[in-house]
């Protein structure tokens, strides 16, 4: 029987938006992705056998129909026609999971990609971003990898510059943050306008100036933290900020905090009082962005 093994990058935000609600039940974003070389390691095996079987190295991600890898061998399956049965889904997992890092999104999109290769179905990665959008809203974008600018849904991928070279220290809080009430809570609120940034990001990407990047990271969902998320939050920032980060925010809908550092002794001490002052089981990792896929 055959196997694939895949990598799944996470990622993180330097800058997201949040528009209106669509009439499909999305939200419309703008945001800049980049794939980072923190990643799961995938393995898609064919077991010629029935149904699909999920299994993972730690006990926080299900290992059920809801699991985004099935919904995206069944999303390939309607797509190609290929059978959807018969497999079995390995994920050696060691992005931090419910963090805002895009782990569970980029296992599908790893998925989608062993899929592929398994069944021979020479798709292009427009053609699987396609397909991973049934799935979730960041699934085309981390089936590209890379830096990209998002719109839309997160349908519209479009691929730019990557960081520069950096060190990036990434903190999850032992704290619990629901995408969709976050979503709820914006609906909600009555938020003051607020300066995107996305011009000078696209910028300093181009250029490759870290320091305008990093000086320019934000994310909307910041406005919508509860008390004890944002004291953790702004907690963090500090840190970071304390230790030489270039720029620091939230990714995705959080808990997580990323720090952009130019200096590896300071991202490592960043990373230590991190551990210091977070409660509970918090998850601290550096990594790099990826540079290349």
């Amino acid at each position: 029987m055959k196997k694939v093994e895949e990598k799944a990058y996470a990622k993180i935000n330097l800058v997201l938006n949040i528009g209106d609600l669509r009439p499909d039940g999305y939200h419309d974003i703008q945001t800049i992705m980049q794939s980072l070389e923190l990643h799961d390691d995938v393995t898609v095996e064919q077991t010629g056998g029935t149904g699909i079987t999920v299994t993972a190295s730690v006990d926080t991600i299900p290992t059920d129909e809801s699991n985004l890898a099935v919904k995206a061998v069944k999303a390939f399956a309607a797509k190609t026609g290929v059978p959807a049965d018969g497999l079995s889904i390995h994920i050696e997992k060691r992005i931090p999971v419910a963090a805002g890092l895009g782990g569970g999104s980029s296992d599908a999109a790893a998925t989608l990609r062993a899929l592929n290769v398994l069944y021979e179905t020479n798709l292009s990665v427009d053609e699987l971003a396609e397909i991973g959008i049934e799935v979730g809203s960041d699934v085309p974008f981390c089936v590209h990898g890379g830096c990209a600018y998002v719109e839309g849904k997160g349908d519209m991928v479009f691929p730019t510059t990557p960081m520069p070279q950096c060190i990036i220290v990434i903190g999850k809080p032992d704290l619990a943050i629901s995408t969709e009430k976050m979503y709820q809570r914006f609906d909600q609120a009555e938020l003051p306008q607020r300066a995107d940034h996305t011009p000078e990001i696209m910028l300093g990407l181009r250029w490759e100036n870290l320091k305008a990047v990093a000086e320019s990271v934000g994310n909307a969902f910041e406005q919508v933290l509860m008390k004890n998320e944002r004291n953790t939050v702004d907690m963090m920032k500090e840190v970071m900020n304390q230790f030489g980060t270039l720029g620091t925010a939230m990714t995705g809908s959080g808990p997580a905090v990323f720090g952009i550092f130019d200096n590896e002794l300071y991202a490592r001490v960043a990373s230590e009082t991190l551990r210091q002052r977070l409660k509970g089981n918090p998850e601290i990792v550096e990594t790099e962005p990826m540079l290349s896929k």
